[in-house]
């Protein structure tokens, strides 16, 4: 049997069924668990535990990083420069948008990332 979004093979006992499709673990936790960047309990949990330490990753360091040395930037100028594809985008900027570090901004048709505290733009 194998996933019908990557083509990996999935054993039987392994398979997830969604909206009619075979998909293997990872698929299916992609669909499933999207990350809401506007989620105030989020915001909250994640203030809280950013008193204690910043609890960002790697990834999530160089997207900040990123934002600010040449932002405002859009998701695809980010995705490019750091070589990460839209879903791990968007699974870190929710975080950092939980974390108050970072907020998109919509400018014509175009959406852009940008500090949280920037409001110049």
């Amino acid at each position: 049997m194998k996933c019908e979004k990557c083509g990996v093979a999935v054993p039987s006992e392994e398979k997830f069924e969604h909206s009619g499709k075979t998909l293997c673990e990872d698929c299916y936790l992609d669909i499933v668990t999207i990350p809401k960047t506007c989620d105030p309990w989020a915001v909250h949990s994640a203030k809280n535990t950013s008193l204690i330490s910043d609890g960002l990753t790697s990834e999530q360091r160089e997207i900040l990083d990123l934002i600010k040395k040449d932002g405002p930037l859009t998701a695809e100028e980010i995705c490019n420069q750091l070589s990460i594809n839209g879903n791990e985008l968007q699974r870190n900027f929710a975080t950092l948008r939980h974390m108050e570090l970072a907020r998109g901004f919509k400018k014509g048709n175009q959406v852009y990332y940008t500090l949280f505290n920037d409001r110049e733009v």
